[in-house]
């Protein structure tokens, strides 16, 4: 804490935590920081700032661990009164923003791994406003059409890696995402352009549509990079959500943190949650797959309690390894 000026007389300033300050820093910056239980934080609530000095020692705050599942925390800390001083209001707020970052167990799923989140009958949802995204990282993009989701709606949200569009040296290529929808099309690029998807790369992926616009949003590691506008007014249909869906499915793919959302999150939202996991209970979540269940789960569950779990491999249920996964941790960081 500290003075404009050095002062002749000692300085007692009284801090606390704002639960103001904060509202108003989740609004102006389209984050969801949540406020920890006064029990786990701990400061000084008055810091002296001696005569003849401008600064007070460090103020320490003691933070106990305390579970977040998938909620972020900040605490934010303001300058109540100061002895009859004039505090500066643009300088008398303090947010201390507590970073987790995103470190997982994640599963590397193969051919004979397609699965359907639960139920397994119509969902029947129609959403005019959507947002799905994931990471994942392929083995290689070996053949055409390995579908990774399947909603199965008559609007269609059919997203594959290739499609025969891109070709070079007269042969089709493949390491493009394709999102076929709203009975059109569109893609992160073509690959003989420079825009080619590498394997063993991980990705962060998000899909928007806003049905008052009909405008469709792709984005790849938080930016946006394609769109599709199509006649407004139509919602997305969801009857079901299949992953790895495709027959001809050949490569190995490594897939966590897939959240399906009722609502179009900004580029900004997208942009500051990939990084990190997101509230379970969080309302606007449909599903929400961790994929962090870890060595020997055949169950990958669903956290926000909307009950979308998922049986590995159950739409392949007659092959002998269908459930066999391997797992490996991984960091996700910016």
């Amino acid at each position: 804490i500290r003075l404009a000026r050095a002062m002749d007389q000692d300085v007692t300033a009284e801090l606390f935590l704002d639960k103001d300050a904060l509202e108003s820093y989740n609004r102006k910056n389209e984050t969801s920081y949540k406020l920890p239980k006064a029990e786990y934080v701990s400061f000084p609530e008055k810091v002296t700032i001696a005569a003849g000095s401008v600064s007070a020692d460090p103020v320490n705050i003691d933070i106990k661990s305390f579970e977040t599942e998938g909620a972020q925390y900040a605490i934010p800390i303001s300058i109540k009164k100061a002895d009859g001083i004039d505090k500066a209001e643009g300088s008398s707020n303090f947010m201390v923003v507590l970073v987790k970052p995103l470190k997982q167990l994640v599963p590397k799923f193969h051919p004979y791994n397609a699965m359907q989140a639960a139920p397994e009958g119509s969902w029947g949802m129609s959403l005019p406003n959507y947002t799905l995204e994931w990471w994942c990282k392929m083995s290689a993009f070996s053949t055409n059409n390995q579908a990774i989701f399947n909603s199965g709606g008559s609007t269609e949200l059919y997203i594959r890696f290739g499609d025969l569009v891109y070709s070079s040296g007269g042969r089709y290529v493949y390491n493009f995402l394709q999102i076929k929808t709203m009975g059109s099309q569109f893609d992160t690029g073509d690959p003989t352009a420079g825009n080619g998807l590498e394997a063993n790369e991980w990705y962060h992926f998000a899909i928007t549509y806003d049905a008052a616009t009909g405008t469709s949003l792709l984005y790849k590691n938080g930016t946006q990079i394609a769109s599709l506008v199509s006649a407004t007014g139509q919602p997305m249909i969801i009857d079901k959500l299949q992953m790895l869906s495709s027959a001809e499915f050949r490569d190995a793919c490594e897939m966590c943190q897939v959240r399906l959302w009722k609502v179009t999150r900004s580029a900004n939202q997208i942009k500051k949650g990939m990084y990190s996991e997101v509230e379970y209970t969080n309302q606007d979540l449909i599903l929400y797959l961790p994929m962090n269940d870890g060595e020997g789960a055949t169950t990958l569950h669903d956290v926000t309690g909307n009950g979308h779990d998922v049986e590995i491999g159950n739409l392949k249920p007659s092959s002998p390894n269908h459930a066999d996964v391997t797992w490996e941790t991984y960091t996700f960081a910016q």
